[in-house]
């Protein structure tokens, strides 16, 4: 028994090997891998386009402290006791305000929010590539079957409003016909 059972396994795995021999080379699997491949090279791009963005988006800030800084140093003793809490607050906030509006305008800011942007924008679109590659080779619905499936249910519900209301007016008209010819009649 043990002997047939062994012999019966060992068949299996055989035919388990061909099995995944065959998918591993077929088109869906050849399509998945490339899409692996464009997935992962994607967000090898988002990584060094966020620290570009963080690196030029910190520039202000920084600057803001040394200008800051240096107007504290130039303040005389008599001026710092008036200055108070809301006057050093006013200050800061002035003077944060013109270094990241400089920024937000800076043609260094634009292009790597740009990038930063772009980059992103293709992860995603690669993420949703993937997911609906899986999804079909599953027999899942996708996100598109959803959003079809939406748009369908929508369409419906505007339709079945409208011939609502059309069946109310009608009602509307047909309550308000008797009326009109009962006061017609002498």
């Amino acid at each position: 028994m043990l002997l047939r059972m062994t012999e019966m396994w060992r068949n299996n795995m055989e035919h388990a090997g061909e099995v995944e021999k065959l998918w591993s080379n077929s088109i869906p699997m050849w399509n998945l891998h490339r899409q692996v491949y464009a997935l992962m090279a994607a967000w090898m791009d988002v990584g060094p386009r966020m620290s570009a963005y963080h690196a030029i988006a910190s520039i202000p800030w920084n600057k803001a402290y040394e200008r800051y800084s240096a107007m504290l140093a130039d303040t005389k003793e008599e001026d710092a006791k008036g200055f108070g809490r809301p006057g050093a607050f006013d200050t800061w906030r002035s003077i944060a305000n013109e270094e990241l509006i400089s920024n937000l305008r800076s043609q260094d800011f634009l292009v790597a929010q740009r990038e930063l942007l772009r980059a992103a924008l293709d992860l995603c679109t690669r993420q949703q590539e993937m997911a609906d590659s899986v999804g079909k080779l599953f027999g899942v619905p996708t996100h598109r079957d959803f959003d079809e499936l939406t748009r369908q249910i929508t369409e419906l519900r505007r339709e079945l409003r409208a011939s609502l209301r059309a069946q109310r007016h009608a009602a509307e008209r047909a309550a308000a016909l008797p009326d009109t010819q009962a006061r017609d009649e002498p």
